[in-house]
């Protein structure tokens, strides 16, 4: 007997993707502002712009399938299911091709009378359904989006997109059932479990996507609902903030400075402000003799570093939660392998201790916290759960506020560091860089920086020493910049020669090359 759930789901599939005429056609009252490829040539990304709202829509532009090959697709997902135990055991596209391909040959007289072309739309489909991310994979495709938004059933789904912001997409799901299913299929992938006793679940997912979901109405009267957070396989490097104008080029050489000498950072800043982006581009700075641990709740971090240690946090088994490691576990077995750099991926609890007395005995500490700025950060950190004594906050020597503005001439947001400050103690702080919204500059205070004094101390150099290195810091950006050598791996290989042999690397860039 069939599994009627199952006969549903193809059902709903089904419905969702036949061809309908003027479905890929740019709706009324919107203009094309831009096309690109997301998965060629099957799908396509629109930017459509409506005059008369002054709204942006994100229009999927993705082939459908017609009712021949609707048919096939039925034939070749029942054969699938028929032959794997879970759909979900292809580990990757190049073995599900390979096993396609395989059920094809088995029953080549079922599809001989197909054209190619169908066959491949067919298979494009499967692919989709079976190992992406379903009606959602093209926006998975796509390196300008950050997240996905759903709230529901029946309502558009909604991206944040790094040009035009958030932004309401073609797609939207059609019923509870194919909504709940696809998010239990999700979870059930990365190998977690939610139900109604459990609606709330944060997870990653392949490709180290992360995803909070909350189900069905039992903590939201909307439904299921849920949020992506994508994951950036090549990640922004310094070079790229600077060409964003999050920071300048004086900001990144400072921060590089402070890295090489062992000093701590907190990254401070909102939900979606780009605390971790920042967190990456700093800790691509890190000498590359030093020893890196991060600690995480769900893998994040992403640097080109190979004395690097990467530990991920574990939920419980069961109700009883047995065999739970936290953060805070994590950090105590990290500071046994005597790190340079301890980076923790965001400070929230009783972990938060434990990093500060890392740091207190000379290990350097990189983490990230949500506030609104270093006053408020200092404040939370001295409270429960962290309980951070008031002497101790200076171990923290330098707070990067990040913020999202929004730009006069555009209308749309970009981050920019509104402040770099030098943590002198609990109460007290030296600004050394501070964002200036009139000019969309960054005014700097370095001749009285209390870091560079204590590096001075350290190093028995002079503060002019110090500036002098300080420029040719800027100098080796700026070449980078106007080379486009922004890739986090080319930017830590010239970083790491830097470090080795400064004078080598100077000529070589003076010669025009590396």
């Amino acid at each position: 007997m069939k599994d009627k759930s199952k006969t549903k789901e193809i059902e709903g599939f089904l419905a969702s993707n036949l061809v309908d005429e003027g479905q890929n056609q740019i709706p009324q009252g919107f203009e094309l502002v831009k096309k690109y490829p997301l998965d060629p040539p099957f799908s396509y990304a629109n930017i459509l712009y409506n005059v008369e709202k002054s709204s942006y829509l994100y229009f999927i532009d993705e082939l459908k399938l017609n009712y021949e090959e609707k048919a096939i697709f039925e034939k070749l997902y029942r054969l699938i299911e028929e032959s794997l135990e879970s759909p979900s055991k292809t580990k990757s596209d190049q073995n599900f091709e390979d096993y396609l391909n395989v059920i094809l040959k088995e029953n080549e007289k079922l599809f001989l009378n197909h054209s190619s072309t169908s066959m491949e739309k067919v298979k494009y489909y499967l692919k989709r359904d079976v190992l992406g991310f379903g009606l959602i994979d093209p926006l998975m495709h796509d390196v300008s989006i950050e997240d996905i938004s759903c709230s529901g059933t029946e309502k558009p789904i909604f991206v944040w997109h790094r040009n035009y912001d958030s932004i309401p997409t073609n797609i939207r799901y059609p019923s509870n059932e194919n909504l709940n299913s696809f998010v239990s299929r999700i979870v059930f992938r990365a190998g977690k479990h939610i139900s109604s006793a459990f609606p709330i679940s944060d997870l990653a997912l392949q490709g180290n996507h992360r995803i909070s979901v909350l189900y069905q109405k039992e903590v939201t009267p909307k439904g299921t609902s849920f949020t992506i957070r994508k994951f950036k396989e090549d990640p922004y490097t310094v070079i790229d903030l600077i060409k964003f104008g999050t920071i300048n080029m004086s900001i990144a050489a400072y921060l590089w400075m402070l890295v090489e000498s062992k000093m701590s950072f907190i990254i401070i800043g909102s939900t979606g402000s780009g605390k971790t982006t920042v967190l990456n581009a700093i800790t691509g700075l890190v000498h590359p003799d030093y020893k890196i641990f991060s600690v995480e709740d769900v893998a994040e971090i992403n640097i080109n570093h190979e004395n690097w240690f990467t530990l991920v946090s574990r939920s419980g088994f069961g109700l009883s939660g047995e065999g739970e490691i936290g953060m805070y576990d994590l950090i105590k077995a990290g500071v046994r392998h005597r790190p340079d750099y301890i980076i923790v991926g965001e400070i929230r609890g009783s972990e938060a201790y434990v990093m500060f007395q890392a740091m207190a005995t000379g290990h350097g500490g990189l983490c990230t916290m949500h506030a609104d700025g270093l006053e408020s950060a200092t404040k939370r950190l001295q409270q429960k759960p962290m309980d951070i004594p008031p002497a101790y906050i200076s171990l923290m020597n330098c707070a990067v506020v990040i913020k999202r503005v929004k730009e006069s001439s555009t209308g749309q947001s970009s981050r920019r560091a509104i402040a770099v400050s030098e943590i002198i103690s609990a109460s007290s702080s030296h600004a050394a860089f501070s964002w200036n919204p009139k000019t969309d500059n960054f005014d700097d205070d370095l001749k009285d920086s209390v870091l560079f004094k204590r590096i001075a101390d350290a190093t028995g150099r002079d503060l002019n020493e110090l500036l002098v290195e300080h420029q040719k810091r800027i100098k080796i950006l700026k070449w980078m910049l106007e080379n486009d050598i922004r890739n986090y791996k080319k930017v830590a290989e010239v970083v790491g020669k830097y470090y080795r042999d400064p004078e080598s690397l100077m000529q070589k860039m003076e010669m025009g090359g590396i």
